[in-house]
Parts: C-alpha cells; structure tokens; sequence
C-alpha cells in the first residue's frame, strides 16, 4: 500500500507543485486529487488534476489520467464530501 498523500503538498521534477485534496485505490491502483499551488504554497492556482500514482524500484511516480471514461470513474470516488457537524 502506497502512503497517504492526503492535505499535503507534492513537488513534481518539473517544479510544479500541488495540493492532495483526496487520494482513492481504484483496480489496486492508487489516484490522487489534486490542485495546484504557487510556489510559495500560500494560494491556490486554477488547476486540478488526477494523478495515477506508482512506485517502480522505490521511486514515486505520477501521471496525469487523461482518459476520459476512467475520469468518469474516478470523480465519483475522489470527489471531496464535506462532513455534517
């Protein structure tokens, strides 16, 4: 099992950084909601994404999911729900 990445920042090799708003295990497979942050992680930028996560020789890797049909699927498992308090 992969870690949990929930509310924190992930700095892909490109520079980019995200937020993890929800993390899902779907077919044994582990995806991550994200948003992206400035640099300095004090505001949000209007980019949210799905990533695929993979650990191959203990190095995290992240792909952007692009298919649209497994997107469908994923929504309804990563959409954040608010609690009732």
């Amino acid at each position: 099992m992969l870690d949990n990445r929930i509310n924190k920042v992930m700095i892909l090799d490109n520079g980019k950084k995200y937020y993890v708003l929800n993390q899902a295990i779907y077919k044994k497979n582990s995806y991550l909601l994200v948003v992206g942050v400035t640099d300095d992680e004090t505001d949000i930028r209007d980019e949210m994404k799905i990533f695929k996560e993979e650990k191959v020789n203990n190095i995290i890797n992240v792909n952007e999911v692009k298919e649209q049909d497994l997107l469908d699927i994923l929504v309804k498992y990563l959409e954040p729900r608010l609690e009732n308090n």
